[in-house]
C-alpha cells in the first residue's frame, strides 16, 4: 500500500514538473514571441524611418544641385551673343541654322562652357521658342526617346521629348523627365530664357545618368549599406538605378506605400521623395529579409537560454513535487469524499506553513458547504411544499370556480329559453352579459388550471406528422369572424402542399389560436393580420403570425411570455385577460420540441414566430382539408 502511494506521490510530482515545465514554456515562447514581435517592429520601424530620412535627404541634395548650378546656366542665358542669335531667330527662323557671324560663335562659345568633363559630347544646345534648335556644342545627334507618329510641325519642336508638362515659362532651371536609349538613361537640363515676360528661346542641355563613385558613398553614408536607391518619373513611365543601370518598378502590396514586393518571394521596404521643381522621384528600398536578420539572430540567443532556462525549471519543480505530494493527496482524498457527499470530511494541517494553510482553507470550505448543503436542502423541501401547496390551492379554488360558474350558466340558459316567464329585452341583454362574462371567467379558470397542469408536468404529447397547409387553412377559417367583426383584414398566405410538422394536433391548434387571438385583440381596427407558414433550413418550419398593431418595445419581448404579464401594447387601453395564453403557448410549443419567438418593435407591429421540427411526406399520399376552408373567401369579403 506505502509502494503504491509512493508511485502515485511520484506520479504527482511528475505531472507537477511537467505541468510547472508546460507553464514555464507557454510563458517562454509568449514571451519570445512578445520579443521577437518587439524587435521586428522596431527594426522595420527605424529602416522605414532611415529611408524616408535618406530619400528626403537625397532628393533635397538634387535640388540644391539644381539651385547651385542656376548661376551657371544664367551666365549663358545672359550672354549678349545668346540673346542676339534668338533674336534672329525670332525674326527668321529659316535662316538663322546658315549663321556663321561672330555672334553665333561667340553664342557657341558661352554653351561650350556649361559642358562638363563627365558628360563629354552631350549636346548643349539653344532653341528658339518653339523649340527648334538654333545653335548647338557636343554631339550633332543627341540621343532621343523615340517618337511618336505625329505631324512633322510638332517633330520639330524638342521639347515634347524633354516633357511640355514640367517646363515652365519661369526664368528657372528645370529638368526634363528621364527616358531611355541606346540602353542609357538621359534626361535634359532646361533654363527658358525671358525678355522681360517674354519668353524668346530655351538654353537646353542633355546629361546622362552614369556610375558615380562618389554618388555611391554618399547615398551609403545616408542609407546604410544594403539599400538600392533609385530614379524615376512621377509617373512611373521609367525606372533606373542613380548610377543610370536598368530597373523595374516594385510591386506594392495593397495600400501600404512602406513595403513592395521583388519578384514573387521577396519583400522589401521602400520609401520616395520627389525632388522639388523636377518630374523625378527618388526611391530607396531595403530587403525584409535584411532588416529581420538581427532580430531573428537575437531571438536564436533568446531561446537557447530560454530551453537553457526551462530544464532548470522542470528539475526544480521535480524536487519541490515530491515535497508537497503528499498533502496534496490526502486534500485530493478529501475532495473526492465530499464530492460523494461525505460532507464531514477533514484532512489533517500538518506540514509546511503554505500547506498548513491550504489545508485550514480547505477544511473551513468544508464546513461551508456541509452548512449551504444543509440550507440548500432545507430551501428545496420548502419551495416543494410551497409549490404543491400553490398547485393544490389553484386546483382547488378552480374547481370549486367552476361548479358556481357551471349552475350560473344553466341557470341563465333556463331564463334566456323563457322556461320562467317572458323576458324583456332590457332582461334579454342583462342575461347575454351574465353569460358572456360568466363564459370569461370560466375561459381564465381554464387558462390556470392549463398552466397548472404544464408545471407541474402533467401534460402528455401525441406526436404525430401534420400537413400543415390544410391545417392552417382550417385554423384561417375558425378566427376570420372574429377578425371581420373588428373590420381586420385576415389574410392567409398558402404555404406548400407537401410541408409537414411533427406536433400535437390538438396541442398545436391550442398555441395557434391562442397567437391569432392575441393578435385580434391588440390590432387596432382597420389593420391587417398575416398567417403564414415555410421551411426553415432542412429541419425546421416556421408558422409567423404578423399583425400591424402597436408592437412591443424590445427590452419588454420577454416579458410577454411570463405567466399573469400582460402588456398594453395599445398604451392607452387596459386589455382583458391574465396574461396566460402566451405562457402556456411557449411551454406547448416547447413540449413539442419546438418553440415560440418574437420579433417586434414599439410601433412596427408584433411578428410571433412557432417553430416545430420538420417531417416528412410518404410519396403519393394525398393532403385534404376540412369544410371550414371554405368560410376563408366570405370572411374576407366581410373584413375588407
Amino acid at each position: 500500500m506505502l509502494g503504491a502511494n509512493g508511485r502515485f506521490r511520484m506520479s504527482l510530482a511528475r505531472k507537477l514538473s511537467l505541468l510547472t515545465g508546460g507553464v514555464i514554456a507557454v510563458c517562454l515562447v509568449a514571451a519570445l514571441l512578445v520579443a521577437y514581435e518587439a524587435l521586428t517592429r522596431s527594426a522595420i520601424e527605424g529602416a522605414t524611418a532611415g529611408l524616408t530620412r535618406a530619400t528626403r535627404e537625397l532628393a533635397s541634395l538634387g535640388q540644391s544641385g539644381i539651385r547651385q548650378s542656376q548661376s551657371r546656366y544664367d551666365v549663358a542665358a545672359r550672354d549678349p551673343a545668346v540673346r542676339q542669335v534668338l533674336a534672329r531667330a525670332d525674326a527668321d527662323p529659316v535662316g538663322v541654322p546658315s549663321l556663321r557671324d561672330s555672334a553665333l560663335s561667340t553664342a557657341k562659345r558661352a554653351l561650350d562652357k556649361l559642358s562638363a568633363p563627365t558628360d563629354s559630347g552631350m549636346p548643349v544646345e539653344l532653341w528658339d521658342a518653339h523649340g527648334q534648335r538654333v545653335t548647338f556644342v557636343g554631339s550633332d545627334q543627341p540621343a532621343m526617346p523615340e517618337w511618336p507618329a505625329e505631324s512633322q510641325s510638332l517633330r520639330a519642336s524638342r521639347l515634347p521629348r524633354v516633357g511640355p508638362n514640367e517646363i515652365t515659362n519661369t526664368d528657372s532651371v528645370q529638368l526634363g523627365r528621364l527616358y531611355a536609349s541606346n540602353g542609357r538613361v538621359y534626361f535634359w537640363i532646361v533654363l527658358p530664357i525671358m525678355e522681360g515676360s517674354k519668353l524668346i528661346g530655351y538654353l537646353a542641355q542633355q546629361r546622362r545618368l552614369a556610375p558615380n563613385p562618389t554618388a555611391d558613398r554618399s547615398v551609403r553614408a545616408l542609407a546604410g549599406s544594403g539599400v538600392t536607391s533609385y530614379y524615376h518619373n512621377v509617373d512611373g513611365s521609367l525606372w533606373t538605378t542613380i548610377g543610370g543601370g536598368p530597373a523595374s518598378p516594385p510591386r506594392l502590396d495593397g495600400n501600404d506605400t512602406t513595403r513592395a514586393w521583388r519578384g514573387a518571394h521577396e519583400e522589401v521596404l521602400i520609401a520616395s521623395a520627389r525632388i522639388a521643381g523636377t518630374p523625378l522621384v527618388v526611391t530607396m528600398e531595403s530587403r525584409l529579409r535584411d532588416v529581420l536578420a538581427a532580430p531573428r539572430a537575437t531571438l536564436r540567443q533568446l531561446l537557447v537560454v530560454g530551453i537553457l532556462l526551462l530544464i532548470a525549471g522542470m528539475g526544480a519543480a521535480l524536487l519541490i513535487g515530491k515535497r508537497v505530494a503528499r498533502p496534496i493527496v490526502a486534500i485530493a482524498d478529501g475532495a473526492e469524499a465530499i464530492a460523494r457527499g461525505q460532507y464531514d470530511t477533514r484532512v489533517p494541517n500538518d506540514g509546511d506553513a503554505e500547506v498548513a494553510r491550504l489545508a485550514d482553507s480547505f477544511n473551513h470550505m468544508a464546513n461551508e458547504v456541509a452548512m449551504a448543503q444543509r440550507a440548500l436542502e432545507q430551501k428545496t423541501a420548502d419551495a416543494e411544499s410551497a409549490s404543491r401547496a400553490k398547485s393544490e390551492f389553484l386546483a382547488t379554488v378552480s374547481h370549486e370556480l367552476r361548479t358556481p360558474l357551471n349552475a350560473i350558466a344553466g341557470y341563465t340558459e333556463l331564463l334566456e329559453m323563457g322556461l320562467r316567464g317572458p323576458l324583456t329585452e332590457p332582461q334579454r341583454r342583462d342575461l347575454a352579459r351574465i353569460r358572456a362574462s360568466g363564459q370569461h371567467l370560466l375561459g381564465l379558470i381554464s387558462g390556470v388550471l392549463d398552466l397548472n397542469r404544464i408545471e407541474r408536468g402533467q401534460v402528455s404529447y401525441r406526436l404525430t406528422t401534420l400537413a400543415i397547409e390544410p391545417f392552417l387553412a382550417d385554423l384561417d377559417a375558425l378566427v376570420s369572424p372574429q377578425a371581420a367583426a373588428k373590420s381586420l383584414t385576415l389574410e392567409y398566405v398558402p404555404s406548400e402542399r407537401d410541408l409537414v410538422v411533427i406536433a400535437d394536433r390538438e396541442r398545436l391548434r391550442q398555441v395557434v389560436l391562442n397567437i391569432l387571438s392575441n393578435a385580434i385583440r391588440y390590432t387596432p381596427a382597420g389593420g391587417r393580420i398575416t398567417l403564414s407558414a415555410a421551411p426553415r433550413g432542412s429541419s425546421l418550419v416556421a408558422v409567423s403570425v404578423e399583425d400591424t398593431g402597436p408592437g412591443i418595445p424590445e427590452n419588454r419581448r420577454e416579458q410577454v411570455f411570463e405567466p399573469f404579464v400582460q402588456l398594453d401594447r395599445s398604451l392607452t387601453q387596459t386589455q382583458e385577460g391574465l396574461g396566460l395564453g402566451l405562457a402556456i403557448s411557449r411551454d406547448l410549443a416547447r413540449g413539442m420540441n419546438g418553440d415560440l419567438t418574437l420579433e417586434s418593435a414599439s410601433g412596427e407591429g408584433a411578428k410571433f414566430i412557432l417553430v416545430l421540427p420538420r417531417g416528412h411526406t410518404e410519396a403519393g399520399s394525398e393532403l385534404t382539408t376540412s369544410g371550414e376552408t371554405a368560410a376563408i373567401g366570405t370572411a374576407r369579403n366581410s373584413a375588407g
